[in-house]
């Protein structure tokens, strides 16, 4: 769709002193509405509805939502209602922390190359929209949550806390090892789908948010070496800034490996055949050898390979568990 200035600009007459004068007030008008004019002249709606959902980052939420709904089956979950409320809960709050994070993170976005397009830095969605829009959905996953039971709403609020007040807020800016609280409210959904199925929080609950928590420093410290600089333009300590491209591939490689055991002791405590561990445990020591073997000479070209490379797995360890509810029966 092809947009014209003319009609909202003003004419420009640099010949007078009074026309000059005139012509600065103008133009300070403009600059001071240079967001409205850019979010809504300039943008349609169907854009300003695109803009929205990509708050809620679709593909990142859509991972989320799955390790919920796919821990809720593997773990004996039978009830199509609580997996319909289950399921709008995890969408809804996962979208909303999403949009108030995109909010909170705005001015560090509009800085970094990576991010400068996204919706609040390119004028389509205000903070105060985004902040709003995103309140009103995580209320209504909180709500949709408690419908099923208490231990499903408070995994759901503690996603919520540790995504926005503690990781966003508090150590984002503050350290290098900031990703680590931030890992805890990605394993949220995961634990939701588990109360929801068991009715509980136990010793495999645990496991489940460990193998995601562990799964996220690779996803997010290899594509920040890629982004070093970006990063360190927007002066976030994260770790690749702090502590170089080797220390924290060798730490990336660490938590892989903290994440095949736990895969290795969830398949012991959970329940789970022999389906779960091969599907989930294959990709994860994959992974782990070549993390190992980037390690000993990491490169900034080489972290984004290893990015693509991690991205799947996790999602991988979830399937196994749908896998093994779905499979056992027929082949053991």
């Amino acid at each position: 769709m092809a947009y014209s200035l003319l009609p909202v600009l003003p004419p420009l007459n640099w010949t007078s002193g009074s026309n000059f004068k005139g012509c600065l007030q103008r133009l300070y008008s403009m600059s001071s509405a240079g967001q409205l004019l850019k979010s809504r002249i300039l943008t349609p709606k169907t854009s300003m509805i695109g803009a929205y959902i990509e708050l809620t980052k679709p593909k990142q939420t859509f991972l989320l939502v799955l390790t919920s709904v796919f821990t809720y089956i593997g773990f004996g979950g039978s009830s199509l209602i609580d997996l319909v409320k289950l399921l709008a809960a995890m969408i809804s709050a996962v979208s909303g922390a999403t949009a108030v994070n995109m909010a909170l993170d705005s001015e560090i976005d509009s800085i970094m190359d990576r991010t400068r397009m996204r919706p609040i830095p390119r004028g389509a969605v205000s903070e105060f929209e985004a902040t709003v829009f995103g309140i009103l959905l995580i209320l209504l996953g909180l709500m949709f949550s408690a419908s099923i039971n208490l231990w499903v709403a408070s995994s759901t609020m503690l996603g919520v806390v540790f995504d926005l007040l503690v990781y966003t807020l508090w150590a984002k800016k503050r350290t290098s090892l900031s990703i680590v609280y931030g890992s805890i409210a990605g394993g949220a959904p995961s634990l939701a789908g588990y109360a929801a199925a068991r009715g509980l929080l136990d010793l495999a609950s645990l496991l489940v948010v460990v193998i995601t928590a562990a799964w996220i420093p690779a996803h997010i410290w290899y594509i920040s070496i890629y982004y070093m600089e970006d990063y360190r333009k927007a002066k976030i300590p994260m770790l690749p800034v702090v502590a170089g491209i080797k220390k924290t591939a060798r730490i990336i490689t660490a938590s892989i490996a903290v994440m095949s055991i736990a895969e290795v002791l969830l398949y012991v405590v959970g329940g789970f055949t022999p389906i779960y561990l091969t599907i989930a445990l294959t990709p994860t020591l994959l992974l782990l050898y070549k993390a190992a073997i980037y390690a000993r000479n990491p490169s900034v070209k080489g972290a984004r390979r290893m990015y693509k490379l991690a991205s799947p797995v996790e999602g991988l360890v979830f399937v196994a568990m749908l896998a093994d509810r779905l499979l056992a029966g027929v082949f053991l």
